[in-house]
């Protein structure tokens, strides 16, 4: 049984430039044009391709315990950056206990995450050209289930999760037509702040073997994401989506012999492929995503509380349109 909890602490980017996208499904209702009438149209278009892909995908890379934190640069005509910083976890939290049929066992699992997410938009052409727009969200995630032991290496978890999120927009002017867009458009189409909820129902299947000393994880794991908001401070922004993801992961743990501080070093890491389905899809611009982690960790197996190791980790990320890294404590759990 492994429970994982990664905090991932990165600096923030001194200037991102998001173009298109990064985040699904936020409605500009119909009716913008008529509740912003000073604006020209082609300023209501680009606020809207802007905004329009925020949302709903920021809440995943914050919130989902099992999404990489770290900093995403953009690109495909513009640059973007992003910095998602997190702390979360989730896995088994107590020893399996037998089912009651044949030999089949269970054991409770938990998650839980809190991330932070910091993107700027610089406009670099329309009429918004050479003004400033900052995103900054808060996601809070928990969630819980059971796991069934099928053997000893096979395990199938089905857990149900919340993400609570956060979005707060703020638009920076720099120019004559930056200080007209805020004077006719703050708290409507830029100056606002939205809640979101998402629930989160997912399956993991898990299988473990060994070679020699070193311990092999496949992992393979779907979660569905429904989002709405549920307060805005714009009349007439909001935000109902639907997104999914599917994770092929393996990972690996290799005892290296040699120990510091009188606990053995291990190294390791994994590699995985995300699909993505969905408003998530279409916010990032991309259908699938890799990760390859690498790892150095001291065992603690035995001394420490539950602790199974503790050391540094390091990740880099690509998919379609934006690649990225995060490197951080690497901590884990063994119940």
């Amino acid at each position: 049984m492994k429970t994982r909890t990664d905090v991932v602490l990165v600096q923030r980017p001194k200037q991102g430039i998001w173009g298109r996208s990064i985040l699904a499904s936020l409605t500009l209702v119909s009716t913008i044009a008529q509740a912003q009438p000073a604006l020209p149209p082609d300023a209501l278009k680009q606020f809207q391709q802007v905004v329009g892909n925020r949302v709903e995908a920021v809440s995943i890379l914050g919130g989902d315990y099992a999404a990489a934190g770290g900093i995403y640069t953009f690109r495909s005509g513009s640059l973007a950056d992003l910095s998602v910083s997190k702390i979360g976890g989730g896995g088994e939290v107590a020893s399996p206990m037998s089912l009651g049929v044949g030999d089949l066992q269970w054991a409770p699992v938990l998650q839980g995450n809190v991330g932070m997410i910091s993107a700027q938009n610089t406009f670099e052409s329309g009429y918004a050209a050479g003004n400033q727009m900052q995103y900054n969200t808060l996601a809070v995630a928990a969630g819980g289930g059971v796991s069934i032991h099928f053997t000893d290496h096979l395990s199938l978890a089905t857990t149900i999760g919340g993400i609570y999120g956060r979005v707060q927009n703020t638009f920076d002017a720099h120019n004559a037509i930056g200080e007209f867009i805020k004077s006719v458009a703050s708290g409507t189409v830029v100056d606002w702040t939205l809640d979101t909820w998402s629930v989160v129902p997912g399956l993991e299947l898990d299988y473990d073997w060994m070679w020699g000393r070193t311990t092999f994880v496949f992992s393979s794991r779907a979660s569905y994401f429904y989002t709405e908001s549920f307060e805005s401070s714009s009349p007439i922004i909001g935000v109902e989506g639907t997104s999914t993801t599917w994770e092929n992961k393996l990972d690996a743990d290799v005892p290296l012999g040699v120990s510091v501080f009188g606990r053995e070093m291990h190294t390791g890491g994994f590699v995985s492929r995300t699909e993505l389905f969905g408003d998530a899809a279409s916010g990032l611009n991309t259908d699938y995503l890799y990760t390859v982690n690498g790892r150095v960790v001291l065992d603690f197996l035995g001394k420490l509380w539950k602790v199974k190791w503790i050391g540094l980790g390091a990740s880099y990320f690509t998919g379609h349109e934006f690649s990225g890294w995060s490197a951080g404590l690497d901590l884990r759990f063994q119940f």
